[in-house]
């Protein structure tokens, strides 16, 4: 039994008083409601040796019910009664200790109690009561008049149940009734001890969805000062089930999956299972509710989600940190083949390439599938001729095909040239696996990529895209084994081809993300035939309009007064560098602020400036300078900077910048920086000053690249040396290097706070400066990352990890630059 605080006197009774006073009849009662837990121990101690224990509930609680009625009599006798001395001969039921004989012989008799049976146990509550006083330590007077009192209780008691028993029940039926009566109670001890013992917690609302009874497992959930039983024999008010746990009884279905809830122990999830509870006519009367603990199983999935997770992570940082180093080795392998080297060097360094093509293909595959796994890829929606992708792959796919002899390679595309809108990088790398694999696999006969239009819709197109060649052919029983990750048709092809069969998952997994399906027909000696049928939305412009076309532009060949605005480090540097060897007059603003005060205090005769700067944008500087109060200043040309050319000219790569918002800020030129050699020597060489001219950025001009290709190019640096000499140029190295640091400093502080909008305009900077020192792949991971923290609808999810690839890139780019930079210095 628990523990409880057993009252102790120390007040006595004023001695010789005749009557006692109303504070010592008080003082009974709440000594007596003080021990009532005591007072249920003494006696189950007598009870559990007496045969009445079996017509009764075997619960404490029940017993606590019958000790507070009793309690409750009592106090009630003190109270209208006083200490008058008990008169045995006045009328029964007149006070409340007949009251209470009456009341629980009546309920007692219907069980089929007989009467000396439970007068002995009242006997047995009166000597509990009475050797409890004796027990305590009362004063004399004190306890003389207790035990007085509760003699005289305990014997009118007895009175009023002698006289309900004598009345009898008289019809014919009564020892059925008594009989049923005691099976019902039967009934109810044993459902009410398997209610009590059922571990998981239960509770039975009622209609209006209150709490009628609840099971000691959810009675615990909301206190630990309980015991089985006290709630069904408790006296507690119903409470509101939809204000405990926050759940409607009549709302929830019949399982809700998980639902946290706030019990004593702190916040915990469980499972909901409901049931209703009819009456004999299907009457509602409520419902059942039961909790199914789930927290364990919830934070063992949590963490096993989150160990995949990591486990996800740590296999893109560390593929990452593989791909860094053999992209370092790619670059020096391009600095070796510009030197004069005899046959047998040169096949080394041929060698060298070879191996780096191949783990940087594996280890790219292996960072594919898990950011695939790790949900951590997004597809790009653009504009491109769908003719001009398998062109793509036929380009890349081609020298493989030179090396075998025997082997032909065929394009076969239909005469309708559509332009469509999707992601042409990863239909790209779906295509370049199916057709690498089947070079890969055939020695002799005929590689044929080819590409149909399934059917044609308003605005819409199913195009069917078709790699099939005459190699060894599948295995019937391989043809879907070859899809999953880690598997390839032969144990032999590891051996003998090698690879990680990854690429059909990986190419798999992409055609989902697609909503496109990837499937294989073969038969062994015969060949394979891999088909892509995927749906893609039509461009709005097509034919001509779809490719870039925008002829360059002649600029004036004089010196000019040039207002360079530009934030980025190394990109003030080249521009300034390259515009004073033409011989242009340059001054430097770094925001659009001190853009403004530069203009109020020297004349100029163009504004170069940069549409993304940390205080107001380039359009937001466009419109200052037109409303200026000065016509002068308020006319003066501007052009903006960018690597990205206006919505008419980016139908294939980056974010495009918008022709009608650089109109209305008053920007009439688009100028896009090359860092290329023959852009330096056109814009810094020659017989008058010249401008870079209007066009296409770097990128859009550069041809398709192959997976390894393109990831440095060399003659950037070669030509600013060139162009600009190798000490200015080496400033140039420097200060691209000293941002590297700052540059991932800044885009650690702001993935932390997920301040993506920071990280975009970052980005931004960074992929303009890296294509200053030839770094493209650094450049193209920028604007990746800059196009995911820039797009509409984002999650952090899915720009954590390309920044964080990013931020390793930033670092490791310093060893490479160093390394290109020392070899053309010499």
């Amino acid at each position: 039994m628990i523990s409880e605080h057993q009252g102790q006197f120390s007040h006595p009774l004023p001695g010789g008083d005749a009557i006692a006073s109303g504070a010592d009849l008080a003082t009974l009662a709440r000594f007596l409601q003080a021990n009532e837990n005591r007072l249920i121990e003494m006696h189950i101690a007598y009870s559990i040796t007496r045969s009445y224990n079996a017509h009764v509930s075997t619960l404490p609680e029940a017993w606590r019910a019958s000790v507070q009625g009793l309690n409750g009599a009592i106090a009630l006798m003190l109270e209208t009664r006083g200490d008058a001395e008990v008169d045995y001969d006045s009328d029964i039921g007149d006070d409340p200790s007949t009251v209470y004989g009456i009341d629980v012989a009546r309920r007692h008799g219907l069980r089929g109690v007989p009467l000396a049976m439970f007068l002995s146990n009242f006997k047995g509550y009166r000597e509990s009561y009475l050797r409890l006083v004796r027990m305590t330590g009362f004063p004399a007077e004190a306890e003389a008049l207790y035990l007085r009192l509760l003699r005289g209780f305990f014997d009118r008691a007895e009175i009023g149940i002698c006289t309900q028993w004598g009345r009898g029940v008289v019809d014919a039926d009564h020892e059925r009734l008594l009989a049923e009566n005691q099976r019902v109670v039967n009934e109810k001890n044993k459902y009410l001890t398997i209610f009590e013992s059922i571990q998981t917690p239960v509770f039975l609302i009622d209609a209006e969805g209150g709490i009628e009874n609840m099971n000691h497992a959810a009675a615990l959930l909301l206190s630990k000062d309980v015991v089985p039983g006290s709630v069904y024999y408790g006296s507690a008010a119903r409470r509101s089930f939809r204000e405990l746990f926050g759940l409607d009884p009549r709302a929830v279905g019949p399982l809700l999956p998980e639902h946290e809830i706030q019990t004593i122990d702190g916040r915990r999830w469980v499972s909901v299972s409901t049931q209703e509870m009819l009456d004999v006519s299907r009457k509602f009367l409520g419902t059942v509710i039961s909790f199914t603990d789930v927290t364990d199983e919830r934070r063992a999935r949590e963490e096993a989600v989150a160990l995949a997770k990591a486990k996800t992570d740590f296999l893109a940082t560390m593929s990452h940190e593989i791909r860094t180093p053999i992209h370092s080795i790619g670059g020096i392998v391009e600095l070796l083949r510009q030197d004069d080297l005899s046959p047998r060097a040169a096949g080394y360094v041929e060698a060298i390439d070879r191996s780096a093509r191949v783990l940087t293909s594996i280890v790219s595959e292996i960072l594919d599938y898990s950011r695939i796994e790790a949900g951590g890829l997004m597809l790009e929606r653009v504009d491109f001729p769908l003719a001009e992708l398998l062109n793509d792959v036929g380009r890349v796919i081609e020298p493989l095909v030179a090396r075998k002899p025997g082997l032909m390679l065929h394009l076969d595309s239909p005469q309708e040239r559509p332009c469509v809108t999707g992601d042409p990088a990863k239909l790209r790398q779906i295509l370049l696996n199916l057709a690498g694999n089947a070079v890969k696999f055939t020695e002799a006969g005929a590689v044929v990529i080819g590409l149909d239009l399934l059917t044609r819709d308003p605005g819409r197109i199913l195009a069917r895209f078709s790699v099939r060649d005459t190699g060894p052919g599948i295995a019937a029983e391989r043809l879907e084994e070859i899809f999953c990750p880690f598997t390839q048709s032969d144990s032999s092809i590891e051996r003998k081809h090698g690879g990680t069969g990854l690429g059909l998952a990986i190419s798999r997994r992409l055609a989902e993300l697609m909503g496109a399906e990837l499937t294989v027909e073969s038969h062994l000696g015969e060949g394979s035939c891999f088909r892509l049928v995927v749906p893609l939305d039509l461009a709005p412009r097509q034919g001509a309009d779809c490719a870039r076309a925008r002829a360059e532009a002649k600029l004036p060949a004089k010196a000019l007064r040039l207002l360079i605005v530009e934030d980025d480090a190394v990109n003030r540097l080249v521009t300034e560098t390259l515009l004073r060897q033409a011989g242009h007059q340059v001054r430097l603003a770094e925001t659009a602020e001190a853009a403004l005060q530069a203009l109020a205090g020297q004349a100029f005769d163009l504004v170069l400036t940069d549409l993304n700067l940390p205080d107001l944008s380039g359009f937001e500087l466009g419109h200052a300078i037109r409303a200026h109060a000065d016509p002068a200043i308020a006319r003066l040309p501007i052009a903006a900077l960018s690597a990205h050319g206006p919505a008419v000219d980016a139908a294939a790569h980056g974010p495009a910048v918008d022709a009608a918002a650089l109109a209305a800020a008053g920007i009439g030129g688009f100028l896009s920086p090359s860092p290329s050699r023959s852009r330096g020597s056109r814009s810094c060489c020659g017989g008058s000053p010249a401008l870079p001219r209007r066009g296409r950025s770097a990128r859009g001009r550069r041809g398709p690249r192959g997976a390894g290709q393109g990831l440095v190019d060399l003659t950037v640096l070669r030509g600013h040396a060139e162009a600009l000499g190798v000490e200015p140029t080496g400033r140039i190295v420097a200060t691209f290097k000293a941002s590297l640091g700052h540059t991932a400093g800044a885009f650690e502080a702001a993935a932390q706070s997920e301040r993506w909008n920071e990280v975009a305009m970052i980005a931004h900077r960074l992929k303009s400066s890296a294509r200053h020192v030839g770094l493209l792949a650094l450049a193209d991971e920028a604007e990746r990352a800059e196009m995911l923290a820039s797009a509409s609808g984002r999650r952090s999810a899915e720009v954590a990890g390309p920044v964080a690839d990013l931020i390793l890139s930033c670092r490791s780019a310093v060893g490479l630059v160093e390394a290109i930079w020392a070899e053309i210095a010499g």
